[in-house]
């Protein structure tokens, strides 16, 4: 099969067409001085229930350690968590909406909602469910074989 009509290519496409889009509805909605792609969902994790540890909010987001401790530096320097150490436990990180945040929180609850919109401006209820479970599966199947590398299955060493 050509690469270019493989799902990866799809899957790659629409990634970076709907960052594109999204961006393009930040300016629109006037949330982009404050907030990029990526922020989102630690947000709206955040919004649902403030002053959670990183690894709640990881657990909750079904993201590594590592790539939540970079989203939320970017956060943090953009004003709209603060972060301290949990003082029940010193080795965890406590993440706290700022009144910034709060401030944003309404209009950063409109853009899912504009973006669902059009991501389903095309398909039936239907075509929409059995597109987040192939998604899901996706997921999956790809979080898993990141499991499989990281645990060295799949590790090629060279010299």
């Amino acid at each position: 099969m050509n690469e270019l009509e493989q799902i990866s290519f799809y899957l790659g496409r629409a990634y970076y067409t709907y960052v594109g889009l999204l961006e393009r509805v930040l300016v629109e909605m006037g949330l982009d001085q404050h907030i990029r792609p990526g922020m989102g969902n630690v947000l709206f994790a955040l919004f649902e229930q403030d002053d959670r540890t990183i690894s709640e909010v990881g657990q909750r987001l079904q993201l590594s350690r590592s790539t939540m401790t970079g989203m939320v530096a970017g956060i943090e320097k953009a004003g709209l968590i603060t972060t301290r150490r949990d003082p029940v436990d010193g080795r965890a990180v406590r993440l706290k909406l700022t009144p910034l945040a709060r401030s944003l929180e309404q209009r950063c609850r409109e853009v899912p909602d504009r973006i669902e919109k059009v991501l389903c401006r095309r398909c039936d209820a239907e075509k929409q469910m059995i597109l987040k479970v192939v998604l899901a599966t996706m997921i999956e199947s790809m979080s898993e074989e990141v499991r499989r590398i990281d645990l060295g299955e799949g590790k090629v060493r060279t010299r």
